[in-house]
């Protein structure tokens, strides 16, 4: 879908050549890229509408879809449609080139051409139209550019013969995919002779020319194409004459001990494979295109499908929403309109994440939130998004690891809030919650200018016969009147917070008492002996013996509840600890995990569908707009030693917390 709508040209003949499309009978239009007997013939296209649901199925058109990234916006190329001139990009005239017969029309769809980019009425509906226009396409053409993306200064992308060299490497590239998919015993035995090891080693030659295919080209990191080739069903990557079907791509997939018998080095150290990360986006891509499958089993949630894709690049940043609904088979409700603002568009997204799960997770697990906080916090008077709504532009690199990785590890609150989501002010920007308040924040004793290892994150906070005689330094936050202890001393409850009573991530789960009985001990004797760093338990991993991507992430789903094979004891690393978070303590005794741009006097809440506690800062009253009850805005989630599993709720059944509206702006 094309994103420089501004820059393509819409006035003079245009007018003529776009007939209105009847949005009631879901109309598209379909190009026709005429034969030409010389590839320097002008190319001459013309424009037609089509039904895509026509009532008599026979009557159903019939078309490839073209999958592309425009490059720059400069519309300099002319080509002839409906006999008049039109301007394309480069990139697009180019492919036009190469994909027209010598001796039969083509029929296409093409997003630059086929939908009026001026109108931004017809380019919403169309939009809207996406999951129905490659779906039913006969097959997508992924156009492999060799220029765009490539660090060539303009003056270079058009040489030809630069543009021949980059061709052949991708040409190298498909012919040797075509014989590994194949399993030709030839290159095999080749790549095998390589080193003298087992499986199939590729030198630099060969690992340059795959890169050329699935590394190099911008097609891999554009947004809007992850929907066009996760809906098509048949799918190939087509650079000049060469051509790789996906479907090969897919059985090497989905055989995992072959693939992983491959590999090839990032330096002439020969130390580090990296045949994989060649293909996480085709991965990706696959993974989503594998869910359309079986239609009538096929889910394909709105919070999986924005995070899957979230690193794929967009100029518009609300394409990270419109540019996936094709891909979304829930009834999320949002409609596509590009005169909404990102703000509002983010807004509605969240709330439609909330409705349609029934919890929080947006909130307690946000993948998307940023190092320092949602912008609301750190802009004085930023009041164009809410601090509740997920910041959907966010990079990866510039957003922190939630807290717990998997999704049903902890249980603070209840199960679930109050749906549809209550939306309070005249600008409907208040969420209204349902949760209990546990303490305030006590000061920070912490500099943040400086790095702390555990050691001395317990020498600010504790004396040292804490350590010294823990039986006499009991665990017993007091909670409006009421202690609340199991008995627990203060060093245990210290290095469960900090390791969040789980194993070492990534495969956590939580300790169990057998575990936490030996930590116990090894803890506290370490740590009265002046040992700096704190013990859990790790879940071995195979990660080193298996380079396949499919061993390095088992779903957010996956339950290490009953993993315990090879379990063992070990360092916690200080920087897994409090790279990203911050050891506190509230007024009344809580211990607690939080974000480092937690602050004195912030409140820890537990809301009713958080799977965790929530960190809030109470928020300057907003005129006209508070509603009943405090409003704060959302600084973080926490762990809180002793409240991650219902035991709020405990305290609201026994009336020592009381159940509150909580009003987040």
């Amino acid at each position: 879908m094309p994103e420089h709508v501004a820059q393509q040209p819409s006035s003079g003949p245009y007018a003529a050549i776009y007939q209105q499309l009847d949005t009631a009978r879901h109309e598209i239009r379909l190009l026709t890229l005429h034969p030409a007997s010389d590839e320097n013939d002008q190319i001459c296209c013309s424009l037609s509408h089509a039904e895509l649901n026509p009532q008599n199925d026979s009557t159903a058109p019939v078309y490839e879809a073209l999958s592309y990234v425009w490059g720059e916006p400069i519309f300099s190329e002319p080509i002839l449609l409906n006999d008049q001139k039109f301007f394309v990009t480069p990139s697009l005239k180019y492919a036009l080139s190469y994909l027209r017969s010598k001796t039969e029309p083509r029929t296409l769809w093409v997003d630059a051409v086929c939908i009026n980019q001026s109108d931004m009425e017809e380019r919403n509906h169309q939009v809207a139209l996406m999951r129905e226009i490659y779906s039913r396409c006969q097959r997508d053409i992924a156009w492999i550019d060799p220029m765009i993306g490539r660090s060539f200064d303009s003056s270079q992308l058009a040489h030809p013969r630069l543009r021949d060299e980059v061709e052949e490497e991708i040409r190298k590239g498909m012919e040797l995919m075509h014989k590994i998919t194949a399993k030709d015993s030839k290159t095999l035995k080749r790549l095998q002779n390589m080193h003298d090891s087992d499986g199939y080693f590729l030198d630099y030659g060969p690992q340059e020319h795959l890169h050329a295919v699935f590394d190099t080209p911008t097609i891999w990191k554009r947004l809007w194409v992850m929907q066009e080739l996760s809906l098509a069903p048949r799918l190939t990557l087509v650079c000049k004459d060469d051509e790789l079907d996906w479907d090969s791509l897919s059985v090497l997939l989905r055989d995992e001990p072959y693939f992983d018998a491959f590999h090839m080095y990032r330096s002439h150290e020969n130390s580090f494979p990296v045949w994989g990360e060649i293909f996480v986006t085709v991965k990706l891509i696959e993974d989503q295109r594998r869910l359309f499958r079986e239609p009538e089993n096929v889910h394909s949630g709105l919070m999986d499908v924005v995070t899957r894709f979230r690193e794929m690049e967009s100029t518009d940043p609300r394409d990270k929403i419109f540019g996936l609904l094709g891909l979304v088979t829930e009834n999320h409700g949002i409609e596509i309109d590009y005169t909404k603002s990102v703000g509002e568009l983010y807004q509605e997204t969240t709330i439609a994440l909330i409705n349609l799960s029934g919890n929080l997770d947006i909130l307690c697990q946000n993948p998307f939130e940023g190092n320092d906080g949602h912008k609301a916090l750190q802009e004085a008077g930023h009041r164009n998004t809410p601090s509740w709504v997920a910041e959907f532009d966010a990079k990866h690199q510039d957003s922190v690891a939630p807290i717990f990785a998997q999704r049903d590890i902890f249980g603070a609150g209840l199960k679930c809030c109050e749906t549809p989501c209550r939306l309070l002010g005249k600008d409907q920007r208040i969420l209204a919650l349902r949760g209990t308040i546990l303490g305030k924040v006590k000061p920070i004793l912490q500099n943040p200018s400086k790095n702390y290892l555990v050691k001395g994150i317990m020498d600010l906070y504790f004396d040292r016969d804490t350590i010294l005689n823990p039986s006499a330094h009991i665990y017993a936050p007091s909670i409006n009147g009421k202690t609340v202890s199991t008995g627990e001393t203060c060093i245990s409850a210290f290095w469960r917070t900090l390791v969040k009573d789980c194993t070492i991530p990534p495969r956590m789960r939580r300790l169990r008492q057998k575990e936490i009985d030996i930590l116990n001990v090894t803890n506290q004797e370490r740590l009265r002996e002046g040992e700096i760093n704190v013990f859990s338990f790790q879940i071995a991993s195979d990660r080193h013996e298996s380079y396949s991507i499919f061993s390095y992430e088992l779903g957010d789903g996956f339950d290490y509840a009953d993993v315990d094979d090879g379990s063992n004891m070990t360092k916690v690393r200080n920087d897994t600890i409090l790279r990203e978070f911050m050891f506190v303590m509230t007024e009344n005794g809580l211990f607690v995990l939080a974000r480092w741009h937690v602050r004195e006097g912030d409140v820890v809440a537990v809301l009713d569908g958080g799977k965790v506690p929530m960190i809030l800062r109470k928020a300057e009253a907003i005129e006209n707009e508070e509603g009943p009850g405090d409003v704060y805005r959302v600084v973080c989630a926490a762990y809180v030693h002793g409240f991650m599993d219902g035991e709020a709720e405990t305290g609201v059944e026994e009336e020592w917390l009381k159940k509150q509206d909580i009003m987040l702006v």
